[in-house]
């Protein structure tokens, strides 16, 4: 199997976006291998750095993905 991360960035004046990312977190945390601690200032952004299998990854929206160091640096894969 394999692992991707992903790191995740929701705007809070983003209509829906914040909803829509922690929807997805609730839905998929079984099946993370890692979920940090919202990492975002929660004033205006919400973020999380994940990790677990590539078709998990793969169903997370496009417009909720942020590149950084976590993925880059991770596992070699971009998401």
């Amino acid at each position: 199997m394999t692992t991707m991360r992903a790191s995740i960035c929701a705007s809070v004046d983003a209509a829906g976006e914040v909803e829509e990312a922690e929807s997805w977190l609730e839905h998929n945390q079984e099946n993370l291998s890692y979920v940090s601690e919202m990492n975002g200032c929660g004033c205006c952004i919400v973020a999380w750095d994940v990790e677990g299998p590539q078709h998990v990854i793969a169903t997370l929206p496009l417009h909720l993905r942020a590149d950084s160091a976590w993925v880059s640096d991770g596992s070699g894969a971009q998401v």
